[in-house]
């Protein structure tokens, strides 16, 4: 039976504070949006350390409302296999979570709350009936490690998430630790429909990998990797490189200039901003371009380099029509991206098994049309030591 203590002091007392904190700040600037830098000062306000408690405070509006993004994620294990929380949450008998699909639909859809801001544990995991995840104990668990009947955040459902790409150990992933300090390990990294989760990993290997997909609404000034349906990721060329204006290539590992801002704009198309946070990507043409493969053939003894003619370049500094995408959601937490000229973008692989980018695709008839947006910038608070 879970036994409930006496809530923390800690976040009340915060969450006072921030109240008068958004007092004062209201009467001074009332029409100021919230900011990323107002959701977390890493590594500030952490409560003393101290034994873990199953209390805390139910998650208000005005905490939940501090995470910025909008609409819904899933989470995928290192094989790609979907996160799927049985009968959308309200369970407490295995199986509670399951790895087994492939596709997303309303059950692998989940929503992140920043519930205890300012502390190194401030997420919690929400599932699509609007259940909380709940590592049982904390964490420390090889069987029945999962709930979902949490109907408040206490603290077995405080998560950490862990950006992997910090020191390119593992780009495009994250890892999940529990507020006891547990990692969260998909057995087999997926396919499981029992015995899916452990919750007592002290280090992160393949198991403990996980990538967040966006689902639903992307909204504006977010990053994202765009991953292909071959597993590749679409790269930033920036310009001076190879060429002077700039590419947009495949890569099969994500890098720093596999990151999109993606800003909306006022038509509701959205704008690609490239890593170097300065230019845009530009679909040469406004679209209706194959990419083709040159191979190197000089004609004469000597070195030379294959490449691919341009479709993309990403030295724009403003955002004219042939920079603008839309962005179409399939439902299913996957995009199409179509061009100012209503073509999608899209992969080929052509007679010689080069895989290539086309804009010239009139619809969404495969999965060579279709894009997942990886998720960045979700990583909680660093802790300092």
């Amino acid at each position: 039976m879970r036994t409930h203590r006496l809530p923390s002091l800690w976040p009340i007392a915060c969450f006072l504070m921030s109240l008068a904190g958004h007092a004062a700040d209201a009467s001074a600037s009332p029409s100021d949006p919230l900011t990323s830098s107002s959701v977390v000062e890493q590594g500030q306000g952490q409560p003393a350390s101290g034994e873990v408690q199953e209390g805390g405070i139910a998650p208000m509006q005005s905490l939940t409302a501090l995470l910025p993004w909008p609409g819904e994620f899933a989470l995928r294990t290192y094989k790609g296999f979907y996160v799927t929380a049985l009968d959308g949450g309200g369970r407490i008998a295995e199986p509670v979570l399951l790895t087994t699909p492939t596709t997303a639909g309303p059950w692998e859809k989940f929503t992140f709350a920043v519930t205890y801001p300012d502390t190194p544990h401030d997420k919690s995991i929400q599932t699509s009936r609007g259940y909380y995840l709940t590592a049982l104990n904390g964490g420390g668990l090889t069987g029945g490690a999962f709930h979902t009947d949490a109907t408040q955040a206490l603290d077995w459902e405080r998560f950490r998430l862990l950006d992997l790409s910090v020191g390119n150990f593992a780009p495009s992933y994250y890892a999940i630790n529990t507020i006891k300090g547990f990692y969260v390990t998909a057995v087999g990294a997926g396919g499981k429909s029992a015995d899916a989760f452990h919750t007592d990993a002290t280090q992160i290997q393949n198991w403990e990998k996980f990538r967040i997909v966006k689902c639903g609404d992307v909204g504006s000034g977010f990053e994202y990797g765009i991953l292909t349906a071959d597993g590749t990721f679409l790269s930033a060329e920036l310009p001076g490189g190879r060429s002077s204006q700039g590419d947009i290539i495949i890569v099969g590992r994500a890098e720093p200039e596999s990151r999109f801002k993606f800003i909306r704009q006022s038509d509701g198309s959205h704008a690609l901003q490239t890593s170097n946070g300065v230019t845009f990507v530009t679909a040469l043409g406004g679209g209706g371009l194959v990419q083709k493969y040159i191979d190197c053939d000089p004609g004469f003894p000597g070195a030379c380099i294959s490449t691919t003619s341009t479709i993309f370049h990403t030295d724009a500094t403003q955002v004219l029509a042939w920079e603008k995408f839309r962005i179409i959601d399939q439902g299913n937490c996957t995009y199409a991206l179509q061009t100012s000229s209503g073509f999608n973008v899209g992969i080929y692989r052509d007679s010689a098994g080069h895989t290539l980018l086309t804009t010239r695709r009139d619809g969404v008839s495969t999965s060579n049309e279709l894009f997942q947006l990886i998720v960045y910038g979700l990583a909680s608070p660093v802790v300092l030591q």
